[in-house]
Formats: structure tokens, C-alpha cells, sequence
């Protein structure tokens, strides 16, 4: 595998997963958050946002993590060879974005082009990372069921699930980008 998408809900390890492979393979690495966020929270615009995507992924190796399938989908996964889904159970993951989340404003680190999480945005807005992880799990979940239903849709991407956080380990021992 040389060019691999992860997918999956917030907070289920994507970016984790990403670096960590990054690192043990030597593949170019492309968080999607980190291209869509602007400084302040701001959206990058869409066609922007595409352009940058298609530049990550022009190489012959690359991990991008994130899932932005309304906008990188069509550039990203024809091009990729492998697609690796965190299918992480609900509840396991919701703590995991909790602690992170409460981690991230104690200490104040900086996320996706400097920006902070601050206590009244991830718990007390419309935009809380907390409410769309609880909002979109299901619907996430659904979509990517859906796909990885009908592998032939997609016959030249291995098809990755991992169902526990256990599995990701043996996830990072079994692929390099060769």
C-alpha cells in the first residue's frame, strides 16, 4: 500500500493513525482538518480547500486522514489503494474525545492552524465538537457501512475496518508504503 485513506468519526484516532504510519513508513502525511481550518475557526473555501487536497495526493505516497468525503472523496479515493475505517464503538470513543477535549483546553494546545478548543465552545455552542461527534457517529457510521458493503464499487481499494482501538496496533505492524 503506497497511498491510504483513513476515515472514520471524530475523535476515533484518524490523525493518530496517520502520523504514526506516516512515521513508520516514511509516506507523506495530509490531515484534512489541518487543510480545511483557517486560523479563528474560519472554513478554508471549498475550491481552495480541493486544490490543496489534490496537490497532497499527487505523489506516489501519501496517508491522508479525514473525511471530508462532500469534498475530497472524488479527488482522494480514486487515487488511493487503500481505504482504513475506524469503526470505533460508540462510547470508547466519546470518552476519548471528552478526555482530549478536556486535555486540549487545560493545557491550552493549539489544533488545526493554531486555533484552541476553549471550554464555551467545546461544551456550550451549536459548534461543540462534543454535539457534532454525537450528531454524526451514527450518520458516519451508516455511510461507510454502506461502502464497505459493496467493495466492488471500489476494486482497486483494500478495505480496511477496525472495529477496536486493540486492532490499530496490529493495524501499524502490517503496513508500510513499499
Amino acid at each position: 500500500m503506497r497511498r491510504i485513506v483513513i476515515i472514520g468519526a471524530t475523535g476515533s484516532g484518524k490523525s493518530t493513525l496517520g502520523k504514526m504510519l506516516a512515521e513508520k513508513s516514511g509516506c507523506h502525511y495530509t490531515d484534512l482538518d489541518e487543510i480545511h481550518w483557517l486560523p479563528g475557526w474560519k472554513e478554508r473555501p471549498r475550491e481552495e480547500f480541493r486544490r490543496l487536497i489534490d496537490e497532497a495526493t499527487r505523489g506516489s505516497a501519501w496517508i491522508v486522514a479525514g473525511n471530508y468525503t462532500s469534498h475530497a472523496k472524488e479527488i482522494v479515493w480514486p487515487r488511493a489503494d487503500a481505504l482504513i475505517w475506524l469503526d470505533m464503538p460508540f462510547w470508547p470513543n466519546f470518552w476519548r474525545i471528552f478526555i482530549r477535549t478536556l486535555a486540549r483546553i487545560r493545557d491550552g494546545e493549539t489544533v488545526c492552524n493554531g486555533n484552541r478548543e476553549t471550554l464555551r465552545q467545546s461544551f456550550f455552542s451549536r459548534r461543540s465538537i462534543l454535539w457534532w461527534f454525537i450528531k454524526s457517529h451514527g450518520e458516519k457510521r451508516k455511510k461507510y457501512a454502506a461502502v464497505f458493503a459493496r467493495p466492488q464499487d471500489y476494486p482497486h481499494l483494500e478495505m480496511i475496518r477496525l472495529r477496536a482501538y486493540a486492532d490499530i496496533a496490529a493495524c501499524i505492524e502490517s503496513i508500510a508504503c513499499e
